[in-house]
Order: structure tokens, then C-alpha cells, then sequence
């Protein structure tokens, strides 16, 4: 934590300098998932020629570098910073369901900058901020990371108690934000689709989040504006009533998140090992037990 706060004191400048070091060493050198990350844009743009396929490749590992840059220099952050470097194009589409003391639940993928969004939603509009969280292994960078991401005013809700923390407080107006791309575990609840030209499993914790509480679903689409500014726009997924397990709330998140990356496949998290395992696997793998 002393390291982080020491890199944060210094500017945007070095910063990045740094990140491009530190890129070139992860690409080049420790050569860091490139297996993974290769696999991933071969199987989801079939259609690009491999020249393509390593422009992709170089630059996400330059934006990803950039993204632990910008991570580390929010923790200094003030309101006024958001403001400047993280501008909302349409807030008023979540507070006119805010003012009326109905929830959101506002779900993300991995893209562009993941953490951005939720630090300054919760400066830049007047309710609180919830994000779902999975705790990592290490205990010590998990406590890191829940102290960058809690300074800005959010409050951690832990995916295995999620659904009994929000029903206690159902009523009361607030943002509760949900990063719903990353693989579900074997045997767990989810929703197939085609997703970036492969059967992708989706967990559905944001759908019965909404549709027991009656909150209104939104998508946020992150876009990169330049080195530390981004530009969030707020899409309505859908809004109550809704249907027992009603699936236009995931395959509408799916939808737009396919749309995302497919604007600018660099700013997606390809390290991430989301395919896995088929349905067919799963249902093999079930089938055993």
C-alpha cells in the first residue's frame, strides 16, 4: 500500500512512461499470457489476418498497462479530477429512476477502464455507489485493492452474500454495480450465448439481483478519449415489470458488451481465460457427479 501511494504522488507523465516500460517487458520479455491472449482474438475475430491479430495483441498490452498507471494515480483523486477526466455523457437517465427511490443496477465488462467508472459515478452522482466484488487469494492484494476502491466513496458488497445484503436494503435508492463478464464457475447458475463468435457462459446474479427487487437494469459503455479520459454512456437495458428468470436483462448486457469491444477490441481484458469449458463440457462434467 506505501508503494502505491508513493507511485501516486507522481505525474501523469512518468507515470505512463513507466507503463510503456513495463508493457514492452510483458510483451516482449516475460511474454505474459500471449499464448492466452492470442487464443482469445484468433477464435473471436476469425475474419482478421494475423498482421490484424498482433496490432490488436500490442496494443491492448500497452492499454493494459496504462489502465495499473491510472489505477494506482485515482487513488489522489479529488471530485474535481473525476469531473475533468471522466465525463458522463447522460447521467440523467439512472436519476430519473433515483429520484423516484427506484435502484439501478448498472452492469460493465472489462473494458476500457474497469475501475474508472465506478470511482467517479459515486463522486459525480448524489447516491451511494455499491460494486460486487469476489475476493482474490491473496489476502494481501486483495486488501490493496479493496482500499483503492473503497477511498472513493463505494461500498463492496462480496458476491456470496450480494443477494441478502441488497434485499436488506432494497428500498433505498442506489447505484449497484456489477462487472459481468467473468467466467462462472462449473455447476453454477448461467446463461449461454454467442458471444464473440464462441458459446460464452454468463453468470446471472445481475438478473435476479433485478428481477427480485424490481430495479431498473442499465449498461455502461466506457470509451477511451484520450491517455486518462473517458467518456461514459448509460444505456436501459430494460426496467420492471419483469418476467420470472427474465433473460432480456443478460442477453441485453451481452449484446452490448459485444458492441464494446468489437468499437475497439484493444481495450478488452484478453488475459482474462474465459473460455474454458463448452456447455457440452459442463453437462459432461455434471453428468458425473
Amino acid at each position: 500500500m506505501l508503494l502505491v501511494r508513493f507511485l501516486s504522488l507522481l505525474p501523469f507523465g512518468m507515470l505512463y512512461f513507466m507503463s510503456e516500460v513495463v508493457a514492452f517487458m510483458v510483451y516482449h520479455v516475460f511474454r505474459y499470457r500471449r499464448g492466452v491472449v492470442r487464443e482469445n482474438l484468433l477464435n473471436a475475430f476469425p475474419d482478421k489476418s494475423n498482421k490484424e491479430i498482433t496490432r490488436i495483441e500490442k496494443k491492448f498490452y500497452r492499454h493494459f498497462s496504462q489502465i495499473f498507471a491510472e489505477f494506482v494515480k485515482g487513488y489522489r483523486f479529488a471530485k474535481r479530477d473525476w469531473q475533468e477526466r471522466v465525463m458522463m455523457s447522460n447521467p440523467e437517465l439512472l436519476t430519473e429512476f433515483l429520484d423516484k427511490g427506484i435502484p439501478v443496477v448498472l452492469m460493465a465488462g472489462h473494458t476500457a477502464n474497469w475501475e474508472w467508472p465506478a470511482f467517479s459515478i459515486g463522486q459525480q452522482i448524489d447516491y451511494p455507489f455499491e460494486f460486487m466484488y469476489k475476493p482474490v487469494k491473496n489476502q494481501g492484494f486483495d486488501k490493496v485493492m479493496m482500499a483503492l476502491r473503497t477511498r472513493h466513496g463505494g461500498t463492496a458488497i462480496a458476491k456470496d452474500s450480494a443477494m441478502r445484503e441488497i434485499i436488506k436494503r432494497r428500498k433505498v435508492p442506489r447505484i449497484i454495480g456489477v462487472i459481468g463478464d467473468q467466467l462462472p464457475a462449473m455447476g453454477t447458475e448461467k446463461l449461454w450465448f454467442n458471444f464473440l463468435n464462441q458459446e460464452t457462459a454468463f453468470y446471472t446474479g445481475a438478473e435476479r439481483i433485478a428481477v427480485s427487487t424490481g430495479y431498473a437494469a442499465f449498461y455502461i459503455h466506457t470509451k477511451r478519449i484520450s491517455k486518462g479520459r473517458y467518456e461514459l454512456t448509460f444505456e436501459k437495458i430494460t426496467e420492471p415489470p419483469y418476467q420470472k428468470d427474465d433473460p432480456r436483462i443478460i442477453e441485453g448486457f451481452v449484446k452490448r458488451l459485444e458492441q464494446s469491444i468489437r468499437s475497439k477490441p484493444s481495450d478488452y481484458l484478453w488475459t482474462h481465460k474465459r473460455w474454458k469449458y463448452t456447455k457440452a463440457e459442463e453437462e459432461e462434467f455434471l453428468s458425473q457427479l
